[in-house]
């Protein structure tokens, strides 16, 4: 009958202190709702914090003007309260003298003694709401008359089976806990629901020092489980909170670590049915929100509910698998791959990866046309630069005929001597032996014409190979000198510097000279016969050997020197403007230079310098390079 009277007595008593409450709160609505919150323990811990920040949350977001909180903490884990409660109650009378509060808040089983004892002096009438408290506390405390109580239920049981679906060869369990009454109380829970289920062996470890009890955890292996009850004093009476051991414990333990905390998650438990603080902080803050509205919620409710949750890093450190956890589980820390992990990265990297192989791809490609282009290009400067040379014997051609006509014209005159000799009768073998060496003589002339126009306007491979650059110069010459008594050119050449070997292409070289010989001679066209000169000659350099061919012309307007390089680019009535642009690229696939100057008294001065073979390897013959294209000058 005095069981059933209890809960009687104290709704009735709520009902009307909630009344008082909320008429209080209610009757202003723009007035913040007050309420005093008093932390039995170090707000600090993680459970404590939890519940304390999801109630001021959830009944700031519920209050029509906000709400004002003030709070004060026992710290009881580390003073004794009934040492300086004398103390405590007079700096709270002086605090809260004059300042109204609407509702009383004791977080943790810590602070029924003190709202019990404060509550008729400090805030009389007040409604009460006593948040953090276990089912059996509520069953043992001397809970404040007319105080709502919001309870949680330990999953010991819960946990106990998730330890046997987990590790089913387990032969041991070894439940640790700390010296505390609330340590023990719970380590013996779990003790004596653990023998009921005889499984395993069943060890308790209570009020061990830290150092102690991490050497001891140290020689656990697989057959054993580790039930982690709770920790706030050791047997010495040195206050240990939970969050700073476990995390000691879960890394020296040779087996996985398991509880019914929330506040474990994440500091070294490896799976558990565990208390949700923060669910049990919005129920709280829900009993205390129908108080202030003028709502009357039963006196005692359950706050919290649990959770199946693993840590899969940790169980997967002992060999443990997903697999084995139940389907509604909740996990953390979950091993991740590559690709959940680094996702973005991955695929950041593949797109720059994709990105670079298309570039590389679209450069190959263009690389293998480029070259095909250059070498197609090549070919067609190569067949240009012997157009330009059949162009150049074009226009020497009443000049080589000369030179052909002359021997063969001698040598019909000496045939014809011969014949006359003969019918004759009178002669001597001195006489035709002279004529048979003035044709042979000829012959030979006439020969070496042809043979040096079958070299300059032959089909050949450009190959570059050690020549001496004055036996080719020459041969150009002996081409030149028909031309220039033609055009009454005085050919003036001066061969002086020292003909170490080069590195090159005789054929080319010799149209170099023959393009710009025919180019000074075209530019005499309109100089008196007596001023014609043109002169070539060679000299040493520092860094190599040097041509010149030097004119008096008309000269290049100034300013037009280095355009007359340009394809296309010409002085000449009738010039195509390709053969400047010929002698640059074949000058500079010699690793040459060639510039166009203007010559002192009138005329322009072509200066060709072509570099010797630094080392001996360099004098070897060599693949050609391809002409420079003249498209691109």
């Amino acid at each position: 009958m005095k069981r059933r009277l209890g809960p009687v007595l104290a709704s009735l008593a709520i009902g009307l202190n909630s009344g008082a409450a909320a008429a209080a709160a209610s009757s202003n609505p723009t007035v913040p709702w007050r309420v005093a919150i008093l932390l039995g323990s170090d707000p600090g811990l993680p459970a404590m914090h939890e519940i304390d920040r999801s109630f001021r949350r959830t009944l700031q977001a519920a209050a029509p003007a906000g709400a004002t909180f003030f709070t004060d903490t026992l710290d009881t884990y580390r003073f004794d309260y009934r040492e300086l409660a004398p103390e405590f109650l007079a700096l709270q009378r002086r605090k809260y003298a004059g300042q109204p509060v609407d509702l009383v808040v004791g977080i943790g089983e810590r602070a029924i003694d003190a709202v019990r004892e404060q509550r008729d002096a400090l805030w009389p009438g007040v409604p009460v709401v006593l948040a953090g408290l276990d089912e059996p506390t509520v069953e043992r405390a001397r809970v404040p008359v007319g105080a709502l109580q919001s309870f949680w239920q330990l999953d010991v049981d819960g946990t106990l089976a998730l330890i046997e679906r987990l590790q089913p060869a387990a032969t041991r369990l070894v439940v640790v806990s700390g010296d505390a009454d609330a340590d023990r109380s719970l380590a013996a829970r779990a003790a004596a629901l653990a023998e009921t289920r005889g499984l395993w062996r069943v060890e308790p470890w209570s009020g061990l020092p830290i150092e102690v009890l991490l050497e001891r955890v140290a020689g656990l292996g697989p057959d054993t489980a580790l039930f982690f009850a709770n920790m706030s004093r050791d047997a010495n009476g040195r206050t240990t909170f939970p969050a700073e051991a476990l995390p000691q414990i879960a890394e020296a333990s040779g087996a996985p670590v398991y509880g019914v905390f929330g506040s474990f998650v994440g500091r070294g438990l490896a799976a558990g049915s565990v208390v949700d603080f923060e669910a049990a902080g919005h129920h709280t803050a829900a009993l205390a929100i129908a108080l202030l509205e003028g709502t009357s919620p039963p006196a005692t409710s359950p706050g919290a509910t649990t959770r199946c949750i693993a840590d899969l890093g940790r169980l997967a450190r002992h060999g443990i698998g997903a697999a084995a956890l139940p389907a509604q589980c909740d996990t953390i820390n979950a091993p991740r791959s590559l690709w959940t992990e680094y996702r973005a990265f991955v695929l950041t990297a593949a797109a720059v990866v994709a990105a670079q192989a298309l570039t590389i791809g679209g450069l190959l490609v263009q690389r293998r046309r480029r070259r095909q282009a250059e070498t197609e290009a090549g070919q067609r400067r190569i067949e240009l630069a012997r157009a330009m040379r059949f162009a150049a014997m074009g226009e020497l051609t009443a000049s080589i005929a000369h030179e052909i006509n002359q021997p063969l014209g001698a040598i019909l005159s000496n045939a014809d001597a011969a014949q006359m000799m003969l019918r004759s009768g009178d002669a001597s073998r001195e006489a035709l032996l002279e004529i048979l060496a003035d044709i042979r003589r000829d012959d030979l002339r006439a020969h070496e014409v042809i043979r040096r126009l079958r070299a300059l306007l032959e089909k050949h491979e450009v190959s570059h190979a050690p020549l001496r650059l004055h036996p080719a110069l020459r041969e150009a010459i002996a081409l030149i000198e028909p031309e220039a008594r033609r055009r009454g050119v005085a050919l003036e050449t001066a061969l002086d510097a020292a003909d170490d070997p080069l590195h090159g292409d005789a054929i080319q070289l010799q149209q170099v000279l023959l393009n710009l010989a025919i180019n000074a001679m075209d530019a005499m066209e309109h100089t008196p016969l007596a001023e014609r000169r043109l002169s070539i000659s060679t000299a040493d350099r520092a860094d190599g050997l040097e041509l010149t061919v030097a004119d008096r012309g008309s000269g290049i307007p100034p300013g037009r020197h280095e355009s007359m390089f340009e394809s296309f680019q010409t002085t000449k009535p009738h010039g195509l403007g390709l053969g400047l642009p010929i002698v640059r690229a074949i000058v500079e696939a010699h690793g040459g230079s060639v510039a166009l100057l203007p010559r002192d008294g009138g005329g322009t001065v072509a200066r060709v310098r072509l570099p010797r073979p630094r080392t001996a390897d360099e004098a070897r013959p060599a693949a050609a390079r391809p002409v420079v294209s003249m498209a691109a000058r």
